[in-house]
């Protein structure tokens, strides 16, 4: 089966922890014949520290307001990739910087440091620890507080380092019409689990994680993905 991917969601830049420049991400969007992309380096409490300061999100802003005059062929968005950094559904921006971005991607890594002291505990320090299923249910709660309380767009790759409950999530997506990721360096559901998502309602976007330019709108891991799973087309919102 042939796809062909009209938009790219998630993807990094040297401000975070890409080795490229937005412009760069741009022109080989372009020649890949996208129409959206949308610029997501990481929120200010990932491990890369200085480099995703929010002002730096502003400075990829204001330079996707400027580069959008340049490459008019392409629809630009500035987004970031917001860590869950509690187990109170905490994200590492606020609700008034949120209004920043035209898309907000959220993710959970194993790294981020925490809002309070003891988050640097009960959540960075345990994500380095096995999944129990009491841990899978209070991040699974964690989850689903979080997309109640921010204007989440989309939740990056589910189950990469912790282990989440996929009904609720999945529910609560299609509630409120939260895109679930199939992420280009690969996706980590079972097929039980892609059946409980489209059971769900909810419905998936395909984005690259690019960290270098060559890998934006090239997600082969998730084209294999869909060939063995047989996601019906009309449930994913960036394909043709």
């Amino acid at each position: 089966m042939e796809h062909k991917l009209t938009a790219d969601y998630h993807m990094h830049t040297y401000r975070s922890d890409g080795r490229q420049t937005v412009e760069e991400n741009i022109k080989e969007a372009i020649d890949k014949g996208l129409k959206t992309l949308a610029i997501t380096d990481h929120g200010p409490f990932h491990n890369k520290g200085a480099r995703c300061t929010f002002d730096y999100q502003l400075v990829n802003k204001y330079e996707l307001k400027r580069l959008q005059k340049k490459y008019p062929q392409i629809k630009l968005m500035a987004g970031i990739e917001t860590n869950l950094v509690s187990l109170r559904g905490d994200i590492d921006i606020t609700p008034e910087q949120e209004e920043a971005f035209d898309i907000i991607v959220m993710g959970q890594h194993r790294t981020p440091h925490g809002i309070k002291f003891w988050d640097n505990i009960s959540w960075r320090l345990r994500n380095f620890f096995p999944s129990s299923k009491r841990r899978r249910e209070k991040v699974t709660n964690a989850y689903l507080l979080a997309m109640k309380n921010h204007k989440i767009n989309i939740l990056a790759h589910l189950n990469r380092y912790i282990k989440v409950n996929i009904k609720p999530i999945a529910e609560l997506a299609a509630e409120k019409g939260i895109l679930i990721e199939l992420n280009g360096k690969g996706v980590d559901f079972t097929d039980e689990e892609i059946k409980i998502i489209l059971d769900s309602g909810a419905n998936f976007v395909i984005d690259s994680d690019a960290h270098r330019k060559e890998h934006v709108g090239n997600p082969q891991k998730v084209w294999e993905f869909l060939e063995k799973h047989n996601i019906p087309k009309e449930r994913i919102v960036n394909i043709e």
